[in-house]
């Protein structure tokens, strides 16, 4: 990945303000400048708020069943795929092996989930619903739809069509910048040196009355 060149001018701190999708609020020259827009006004905050958003409402549904909104999606997923190797769950649900072991490692120790090695590939595990993953499957489910049809709800059906349009067209566009390095940050040591002058923060302790 590229790193930019540490600037020795009293503008440097300034250029270091990066916003949260990676976007350079200053960018490293003139050339390289973007229309400045509002991290609220952002696609990538709106989608992180409505994500945001629908893990809260499934949080206070998943809560007794110490679930999450990965766990819950990757019950869900089950439930209409039936089996899936462990690949296939992270590439279906865009998320890292390491996550997706985690995950599957606490719905196993809550029997809500059977793994097996495949008979064709023994390096291949494969993952199946226990009944009462079946039946937890299915409330998350219920609870899914219900959430989906709520923001859908007195939305004219050409909107809708041009709003799921919209979004495949973005997630495409996301898949391809994947790969790419879209902005040089500074690196590790020139940050280091931008912060050597800084005096430590002293914390005082309390004392215990």
């Amino acid at each position: 990945m590229a790193t930019r060149t540490l600037s020795t001018t009293k503008s440097a701190p300034s250029e270091l303000a990066v916003g949260a999708d990676g976007a350079n609020s200053t960018a490293a020259s003139a050339g390289d400048s973007l229309p400045p827009v509002a991290l609220a006004d952002r696609l990538t905050f709106l989608v992180h708020v409505a994500s945001a958003r629908v893990a809260t409402i499934g949080n206070r549904h998943f809560r007794e069943h110490d679930l999450n909104h990965f766990s819950a999606r990757i019950l869900v997923m089950l439930l209409e795929k039936k089996e899936l190797r462990t690949g296939e769950l992270g590439e279906l649900m865009v998320l890292p092996q390491s996550t997706i072991s985690s995950q599957l490692q606490g719905l196993h120790k809550k029997r809500l989930i059977r793994r097996r090695r495949s008979r064709q590939d023994n390096r291949t595990v494969l993952v199946t619903l226990t009944p009462a993953g079946l039946e937890l499957a299915r409330d998350c489910n219920e609870l899914s739809l219900r959430v989906h049809e709520a923001m859908l709800r007195d939305i004219p059906a050409r909107e809708q069509a041009v709003a799921f349009g919209f979004f495949r067209k973005i997630n495409d566009r996301l898949l391809a910048l994947e790969s790419q390095d879209l902005y040089p940050f500074h690196g590790p040591e020139q940050l280091q040196q931008l912060s050597g002058n800084e005096p430590p923060v002293r914390v005082r302790k309390r004392l215990s009355s």
